[in-house]
C-alpha cells in the first residue's frame, strides 16, 4: 500500500477521468432535477494539460492560459457593484460549476503548515475561480469594504481535527488587503471554548479580526422539516459568509464538508439527524445561509478518513496538500466525497457505507437548488504549486 504522506500518492488528487468513473460507480451522477440557480510572491500555477497523467482522457480546463498566469497582489481595489459580482459568482445552471483543487507540495514543513504556501494556494485558487488575474481585485470582486464578513469554521469539541488556523488567518489577511476592515471580519463556530481549544485567537470585541462562538445566541423564525430553527446571531448579523470546512468521514452523513458544516450554525444540530440528507439540504437552502454564502474553501490539508465510535470521534489520519474552492456547495461536496472515497480505498478500507450515507445528502442538495452533483456540469480544475 502506498504511504499516505508519499507525494506521489495518487489519492492526493482526483483527475476528471477518475472523478467521472467514481461518480458513475457510486451513483452520484445526476439523477436529480437541475439545480437553480504580499507576504510571499505567488508561484505560477500549473494546470494539468492534455497528455499529462491526470488528463490523458478528458482535459477539463478551458481557461488554461489564465490559470498558468502568475497572480499578482496589489493595493485594495475599488468595490465591485452587485451587478458585476453576479457575473463572477456563477454556477450551474447558469454556468458550469467550477471547483478549483489547488495542491502545494511544500505546504507542510514537517508538522507545521507554511503560511507562505497557503497564501500561494489561496491566490492561485481565487484568481482561477473568478477569472481575475489580480489577487486583490479577485477578493474585492466578492467582498465590499462596507460588508461584515463571517467565516464559518469547524472546531467541533468531539473532534481533534479542525479547520486549520493558518488557512483561515490567510483568508482574513486577503480580505483586509481587499479593503475589508479587520473588525468587520468574524471567525465563528458553536462555542468560543471550542475555537480556543482548536487554536484560534479568541477576540470577541477587541481590535483586529473578531473570533468567538455562538455561545447560545440564536434567533428563530426559520423552519426545516416543519421544525423551528434558531440560527446563529453571528451568521444573521453578517452580510457575506465564507464556509471553510475540513474534510471528515461521518457516521450519519457519510461525509462532513461544506453542507454539513452548517450543523454548527444553528442551536440544536441533533434535531436534524434523522433523514439527514433532506434536512441538511433544506438547512442549507434557508435564505440566511444560501443568500449570504459568497465563497466555499474546503480544507484538505489533512482529513479524517475513518471516524471512531468514541471520543475523539474524528482525528487526522491522513495528511494532504490541497484545498478546494467553489461557489457551489453541492459540486464542492461531490468532489470532496470522491476524494474521501479514494482515500478510504487507498487505505485498504471499504467506502460503501460512506457512499450509501453521503449520496442521498448530495443528491438532496441538488434537488433543493443548491448546485449540481453531475460531473458533466462540474468544471474540476487541478492546480499544482511548489
Amino acid at each position: 500500500m502506498t504511504t499516505k504522506n508519499d507525494p506521489n500518492d495518487n489519492t492526493r488528487g482526483i483527475s476528471r477521468r477518475d472523478f467521472l468513473t467514481l461518480a458513475a460507480a457510486t451513483g452520484l451522477l445526476a439523477g436529480c432535477s437541475p439545480a437553480q440557480q504580499p507576504d510571499a510572491t505567488p508561484v505560477p500555477a500549473t494546470v494539468e494539460e492534455p497528455g499529462s497523467k491526470a488528463a490523458t482522457v478528458e482535459p477539463t480546463i478551458e481557461a488554461t492560459s489564465e490559470a498558468s498566469t502568475e497572480p499578482t497582489v496589489e493595493a485594495a481595489a475599488e468595490p465591485v457593484a452587485a451587478t458585476g459580482r453576479s457575473e463572477i459568482i456563477k454556477f450551474h445552471p447558469d454556468a458550469p460549476s467550477k471547483v478549483v483543487h489547488t495542491h502545494h507540495s511544500g505546504v507542510w514543513d514537517g508538522e507545521t503548515l507554511s503560511p507562505d504556501a497557503i497564501r500561494q494556494m489561496l491566490d492561485a485558487s481565487i484568481t482561477e475561480l473568478t477569472g481575475l488575474n489580480d489577487v486583490t481585485s479577485a477578493w474585492a470582486a466578492l467582498f465590499d469594504p462596507g460588508e461584515r464578513v463571517a467565516i464559518k469554521v469547524n472546531a467541533f469539541r468531539n473532534s481533534l481535527i479542525w479547520t486549520h488556523v493558518p488557512l483561515v488567518m490567510a483568508v482574513t489577511e486577503r480580505l483586509q488587503e481587499a479593503g475589508v476592515p479587520a473588525e468587520q471580519i468574524v471567525i465563528f463556530d458553536y462555542y468560543t471554548s471550542e475555537l480556543e481549544t482548536a487554536g484560534y485567537p479568541v477576540n470577541p470585541d477587541g481590535p483586529g479580526v473578531r473570533c468567538y462562538g455562538d455561545d447560545g445566541n440564536y434567533t428563530g423564525g426559520q423552519e426545516v422539516a416543519g421544525r423551528d430553527i434558531q440560527l446563529s446571531d453571528i451568521l444573521l448579523g453578517c452580510d457575506a459568509l465564507i464556509n471553510i470546512p475540513v474534510l471528515k468521514s461521518h457516521m450519519i452523513a457519510g461525509v462532513s464538508f461544506a453542507m454539513k458544516n452548517h450543523y454548527g450554525s444553528f442551536s440544536n444540530p441533533a434535531s436534524l439527524h434523522s433523514n439527514i440528507g433532506q434536512k441538511m439540504a433544506e438547512l442549507n437552502a434557508l435564505p440566511p445561509i444560501k443568500e449570504r454564502t459568497r465563497l466555499i474553501i474546503g480544507d484538505m490539508l489533512s482529513a479524517c478518513i475513518n471516524y471512531r465510535n468514541s471520543y475523539p470521534y474524528w482525528d487526522s489520519d491522513w495528511t494532504g496538500d490541497s484545498i478546494l474552492m467553489s461557489f457551489d456547495p453541492v459540486a464542492h461536496d461531490t468532489v470532496g466525497l470522491e476524494t474521501l472515497i479514494q482515500l478510504k480505498t487507498g487505505d485498504g478500507g471499504n467506502p460503501t457505507s460512506i457512499t450509501n450515507m453521503a449520496t442521498p445528502c448530495i443528491e438532496s442538495g441538488a434537488e433543493w437548488g443548491l448546485g449540481t452533483n453531475d460531473p458533466d456540469n462540474i468544471d474540476l480544475v487541478e492546480v499544482h504549486l511548489g
